[in-house]
């Protein structure tokens, strides 16, 4: 789950770095959106359903230990 997190957060770090003027407005040899989404984008949203799945799993553990307890 930390490891997921960290992931998130790292990804939402490079977005922001993406989408600072300066860099957008770099004459670099690639559009800046495009490279955004591919290397924050959907690996943020890979990292959030992980997280997701990792907390659901959780969830329904507790669960079933409190409704059925050492079976």
């Amino acid at each position: 789950l930390a490891v997921s997190d960290i992931g998130c957060l790292a990804t939402l770090i490079w977005t922001n770095i993406c989408f600072t003027p300066a860099f957008i407005e770099a004459d670099l040899p690639f559009d800046t959106i495009e490279v955004t989404y591919l290397t924050s984008g959907i690996p943020h949203v890979t990292f959030t359903r992980v997280t997701g799945w990792i907390t659901a799993l959780i969830t329904l553990e507790r669960c079933l230990c409190i409704t059925a307890p050492l079976k």
